[in-house]
């Protein structure tokens, strides 16, 4: 999250957040806070300020997040899920005391039946469509949600919808109470509490970052055309971590990309992104 007086950017990882955050760095806002995926508080969401936010294609969304973890390996959260057991790992207990508990005993049932060194070998080379596949079945495998995220778990979200809608979900929409009690039971109720609570005014498609990013400033007077094209430059992202997207359809099959439409229709649909062809 970064916080200026004007505004508040709001970083989901994944999504050309460094890109954006540089940016403004350079645009030399003032911050009044600076800190990574960080939520604001209510009275910065109720609050009258611009809230804009970043948002990416699934598909490349998880290329992106499994090719982060074989880059930098114990930086990445579900590298660090697949690969050990962490019994004191966070449950969700602040979100939900009781589910985080019941939570407990399926994550040892799930540990139970890892294959620790099978699954550090997904990570071993950026360039093995099969290791990514199978790396992807398992992070949208409902039976291993408890080891990828206590609070995803507990939100039982894990039940018919992806680890990047609870995430989006999470950052971008008010309030949490009604995510994470367990009511949320389909995609449909789903979208229609993330259409009521999201809070975001503005998102930048990573896609589209440098254009999105430049109307923004310019709709909302915040930066000068001139300055912004010293910013910007070519409008390249410079993110190093990114997947690239020409690699999309060698990296997934009919199997893994019917999965990715099936667990992320809250964002496929919202957003209207589609699998294309390159």
């Amino acid at each position: 999250m970064f916080l200026s007086d004007e505004f508040v950017y709001v970083d989901l990882n994944k999504t050309g957040s460094v890109s954006v955050l540089n940016w403004l760095h350079a645009l030399e806002f003032p911050p009044r806070q600076v800190t990574h995926h960080l939520k604001p508080d209510e009275a910065i969401v109720s609050s009258g300020i611009l809230k804009f936010a970043t948002i990416r294609n699934p598909w490349d969304y998880y290329l992106s997040l499994w090719s982060y973890g074989v880059k930098q390996k114990r930086k990445s959260g579900p590298y660090l899920a697949l690969t050990q057991f962490r019994p004191l790992k966070s449950r969700g207990y602040t979100q939900n005391p009781f589910r985080a508990v019941c939570g407990f005993v399926p994550a040892l049932l799930a540990a139970a039946r890892q294959d620790w060194t099978a699954n550090l070998h997904l990570y071993a080379d950026p360039n093995n469509p099969d290791a990514f596949r199978t790396w992807l079945r398992k992070v949208m495998d409902p039976k291993l949600a408890p080891l990828l995220s206590g609070a995803y778990y507990s939100s039982r979200l894990h039940s018919h919808s992806g680890l990047y809608s609870y995430r989006f979900c999470n950052l971008y929409c008010a309030g949490s109470k009604t995510l994470h009690s367990g009511h949320l039971r389909d995609p449909q109720s789903l979208a229609d509490w993330a259409e009521e609570n999201c809070y975001i005014d503005r998102f930048l498609h990573t896609e589209s970052l440098a254009a999105d990013f430049r109307s923004v400033m310019l709709d909302h007077r915040l930066a000068r055309a001139e300055t912004l094209d010293c910013v910007i430059g070519a409008g390249k992202p410079m993110n190093a971590s990114r997947s690239a997207a020409a690699k999309r359809s060698d990296f997934y099959d009919m199997e893994t990309r019917q999965l990715v439409a099936d667990r992320e229709s809250l964002i496929i649909n919202r957003f209207g992104y589609e699998f294309m062809e390159e």
